[in-house]
């Protein structure tokens, strides 16, 4: 059996399925992957999609928190703005 040549590559990345059933895309290629059997066409497609939608997941989450923060100290800032108002006020 002849040995696979070696591919010259901008970038690559590997998409596997752990035992449990998750999916997850790999960038360290000097880990050794066994797999039980050779993919599928079906498993790649889903498996990538899977991987597509946990980054659209992860950056959704991200861009949420984000938000969230910029709300709080918006938030914030209006209290102490109420805060020192009242207190001027009271002179």
């Amino acid at each position: 059996m002849a040995t696979p040549k070696d591919l010259s590559v901008r970038t690559a990345f590997l998409v596997v399925q752990h035992e449990n059933g998750e999916w997850e895309a790999l960038s360290d290629l000097t880990k050794t992957v066994e797999a039980e059997h050779p993919a599928s066409v079906m498993e790649m497609k889903f498996g990538a999609a899977e991987v597509v939608s946990d980054i659209e997941a992860s950056k959704a989450a991200a861009i949420t928190a984000h938000q969230l923060m910029a709300m709080t100290a918006q938030m914030q800032q209006t209290a102490q703005n109420k805060n020192l108002a009242d207190q001027l006020k009271l002179f």
